[in-house]
């Protein structure tokens, strides 16, 4: 089978068509010469307008003309195309069937040979399985023609005894955080990254720490503030309680309220229980004081 153009041969197309391009030219170059140096005025405004529709008419005698020659050039290829086409398409149908048929055998080919990676993952994975699962060992490159198996066999391998190696630094770390570090590598694979987790879960253990001991200074100097201030509290009652008269002085503070009070004063003595705060105790004193009056305990 061989494609063969029998008509038109190389020297059968048309290579060029003629017509008078370059009388035209001339002739209408001469004639934009003597528009361009037209001023057209109120009165001369039909004229501009009879101009310009002379000008359209011959712009659209030569764009229809120019369509019309495309057309019967065209002609011939539009029926060679179409020709075409009904061939490529009786083509493409036996290509699609075998097309097919490659991809359906190229995808058996890739799951056979991703058995075959699968069973090398089996035999090297060892007590690693569950932090390395073969969904994180597999690379969809593996399935490549130009991807050996033996090549892969040592890229599993390799990467199998880095994740030893990996995991048994981190237990040498003797973290606290080891479930968490380990965690973090499971994730990643990247030993660094699982290091930085250490370190973050440190500090942020050590500002924990700091906090909690501020804390506990700031509740220590509260409760030492609160202990002073009782202090304060019980030696101010006991002024007040070494302020209150003796009995022996009730004597001379009655003699000196009765000569400060006037002769037709009479003096009555009321015995009652007074139950108040310090302060009030104290305002209560000095209210006594300020008025004279007599007071001090009562016996039982």
């Amino acid at each position: 089978m061989e494609l063969r153009i029998l008509s038109p041969m190389e020297d059968g197309f048309v290579k060029k068509i003629e017509w008078n391009n370059e009388e035209l030219k001339e002739a209408i170059s001469a004639k934009v010469q003597d528009y361009k140096g037209l001023q057209y005025t109120e009165e001369t405004i039909k004229e501009a307008k009879k101009d310009k529709a002379t000008l359209n008419k011959l712009r659209e005698v030569i764009e229809t003309e120019r369509k019309r020659i495309k057309k019967q050039c065209m002609a011939p290829y539009e029926l060679f195309e179409k020709q075409v086409k009904e061939v490529l398409a009786i083509i493409d149908e036996p290509i699609h069937l075998i097309d097919s048929q490659i991809k359906e055998v190229e995808e058996q080919r890739r799951l056979e040979k991703k058995q075959k990676v699968l069973e090398i993952y089996e035999e090297n994975i060892g007590n690693l399985k569950g932090i390395l699962p073969f969904a994180k060992v597999f690379k969809n490159e593996y399935l490549n023609v130009s991807k050996s198996l033996k090549s892969i066999t040592e890229e599993i391998t390799a990467l199998i005894s880095k994740v030893n190696q990996d995991m048994d630094v981190i237990e040498e770390l003797d973290t606290k955080y080891e479930l968490q570090v380990k965690d973090m590598y499971v994730k990643t694979l990247d030993l660094s990254m699982a290091l930085r987790e250490n370190a973050r879960l440190e500090e942020v253990e050590r500002k924990l720490a700091e906090r909690r001991a501020q804390q506990e200074g700031e509740r220590a100097e509260a409760e030492k503030r609160a202990a002073v201030e009782t202090q304060k509290r019980a030696e101010a009652q006991q002024q007040i309680i070494e302020r209150i008269p003796e009995e022996s002085d009730k004597k001379e503070i009655a003699e000196e309220a009765q000569k400060e009070t006037a002769p037709d004063s009479q003096t009555v003595t009321l015995e009652f229980r007074v139950t108040a705060t310090l302060e009030q105790l104290q305002k209560l004193k000095e209210f006594l004081k300020a008025n004279n009056i007599v007071y001090g305990p009562v016996r039982k």
